[in-house]
């Protein structure tokens, strides 16, 4: 892992904020600190040192990754059965070049959707976890789940013939089991290295707001919109791209199909954020992390297999 990742890393294990962590180092404001997290910025030697002192640790550990502590639950996280997930892996992607879906992919010895399904069973706070899943898969993901022991697993489900269609097949399949406050959480099968921390920075924000939507924002790059005849140019500031995980209240996803239902509308959205708002929902966004990638491409399969060996 890179110094900036080991810094995010040994911030979370403090639990600090980036404002915090910003304060204590002198900087004005956190986005320093997310640009030397995400390895935008470069962290000189006396810099790492004085992160070292901050973070109460040492140079060495920052740049190894070996921390004496480890990560833990912020208080109540720890409660079984609170939050359930939904994996959603009835897609299949015609652009990763392997005549297979992207989730069944083989990285490092383990399918992507079993890298994904790992961080909800390593979570303290995550109770039951369902898949999703494409028809006539349903097997393979069952025989896999045995063999690397998710054994938070609990159903899976067959997918519709969309995104929408197979949360809803998901939803449909458990809201009995659930009460209005239960949190549901949405993970797409393909963006395996999602993170413990962001779960739980999920967790606590749809908790307190009754939904929240991981996204990172887009400020590294240019934008333009161009679809009028003169290509205009969109702050990159005011700029994010949507991500998965979302959570949202088990009410909240209920008013959202209910209203859908009623209003006649088609379902073809790609998310279920994107039908809130769609429907004319707030949508409260949390901020996300770039690495956080969606496996779609040859590259992204490369690109995460990379990864992997790195944390290997």
């Amino acid at each position: 892992m890179s110094v900036g990742a080991n810094i995010k890393k040994r911030r979370y294990e403090l639990k600090m904020s980036q404002q915090e962590l910003a304060d204590a180092m002198g900087y004005k404001t956190r986005s320093t600190i997310a640009k030397i997290e995400s390895g935008e910025n470069d962290v000189s030697h006396r810099k790492l040192h004085k992160f070292a002192a901050v973070l109460d640790t040492t140079a060495e550990a920052l740049l190894s990754g070996s921390f004496s502590a480890t990560y833990t639950a912020a208080e109540g996280e720890s409660i079984k059965g609170k939050n359930t997930v939904i994996v959603l892996a009835g897609g299949k992607s015609g652009r990763n070049r392997q005549n297979i879906p992207s989730q069944f992919i083989n990285v490092n010895g383990r399918p992507i959707l079993m890298h994904t399904l790992m961080a909800y069973q390593e979570h303290p706070a995550i109770g039951d976890i369902y898949v999703v899943c494409l028809k006539g898969w349903e097997s393979i993901a069952r025989a896999y789940a045995e063999q690397f022991k998710i054994t938070k697993l609990k159903g899976i489900i067959t997918g519709g013939n969309s995104g929408i269609d197979s949360l809803k097949n998901g939803i449909d399949g458990i809201k009995h089991k659930l009460s209005p406050n239960d949190l549901i959480i949405i993970q797409e099968s393909t963006r395996p290295m999602v993170t413990g921390e962001l779960i739980s920075a999920l967790i606590r924000s749809a908790t307190e707001k009754g939904s929240a939507t991981v996204c990172h924002s887009m400020n590294d790059y240019v934008q333009f919109d161009t679809s009028a005849d003169r290509a205009k140019y969109v702050d990159r500031n005011a700029v994010i791209a949507l991500q998965s995980p979302e959570a949202h209240k088990l009410s909240v996803i209920d008013a959202v199909f209910k209203k859908a239902k009623l209003s006649g509308h088609t379902m073809n959205e790609t998310c279920f954020t994107m039908l809130m708002y769609n429907l004319g929902y707030n949508i409260n966004f949390i901020e996300g992390n770039i690495n956080n990638i969606k496996i779609t491409r040859e590259e992204d399969i490369a690109a995460f297999a990379a990864r992997v060996r790195d944390w290997s």
